[in-house]
């Protein structure tokens, strides 16, 4: 009888060597999960970074498209692009404006001031920061056949002739390549 007991009491309990081999198995799971956990948050924090560069990319892409689908007079060549025309409404200022996209030093630049025909004063331009981090900007610019200069061409000089499209190229510092931008200005303002 007392050996039933004994027997008993050395079965329903644990050795320190299975203890250890659970402690050392929960660890090892308590590990893996934190490291998930970590490898999740920054996963999360990169998505959030490019999630906001892409809505600022988006949001710089639709000024771009508005601004140069209302200009006429284009100049330019492969690093600036000259025009007239008007400005975004969230700018709030009415009236036609003399144009200016380039690159200075690693920024994008959106410069105006206000478009006169005949003497006048001259007036600073203002500027603004369209994006930061920029290795390479670039123009080109396509005209028809009938325009006596088809296909894409480095520079336009004549205001008169206008290109049929415009293109940018666009390279951040980081080496990423922004999708192309092609904007064809109205054709009605190249009519008149």
């Amino acid at each position: 009888m007392v050996e039933q007991c004994n027997t008993k009491g050395r079965e329903s309990g644990f050795t320190l060597l299975e203890l250890l081999i659970v402690i050392t198995i929960m660890g090892m799971i308590t590990v893996a999960l934190t490291g998930g956990v970590r490898f999740a948050g920054r996963a999360w924090e990169s998505q959030e970074r490019f999630i906001a560069a892409q809505g600022d990319f988006d949001a710089v892409e639709n000024v771009l498209r508005q601004i140069i689908a209302s200009g006429r007079g284009f100049e330019g060549d492969v690093s600036s692009l000259r025009f007239t025309g008007t400005l975004p409404r969230a700018v709030a200022r009415k009236g036609l404006f003399d144009i200016e996209l380039k690159t200075s030093d690693d920024r994008r630049v959106l410069s105006w001031k206000p478009h006169f025909k005949g003497p006048s004063l001259p007036v600073d331009p203002t500027e603004t920061e369209l994006a930061k981090n920029i290795s390479r900007l670039e123009f080109a610019y396509f005209f028809t056949a009938d325009q006596n200069q088809g296909g894409w061409q480095r520079v336009a000089k004549n205001k008169e002739k206008w290109p049929s499209l415009i293109a940018i190229a666009v390279q951040s510092g980081d080496g990423r390549r922004w999708p192309p931008l092609t904007v064809a200005p109205m054709i009605e303002s190249a009519t008149k």
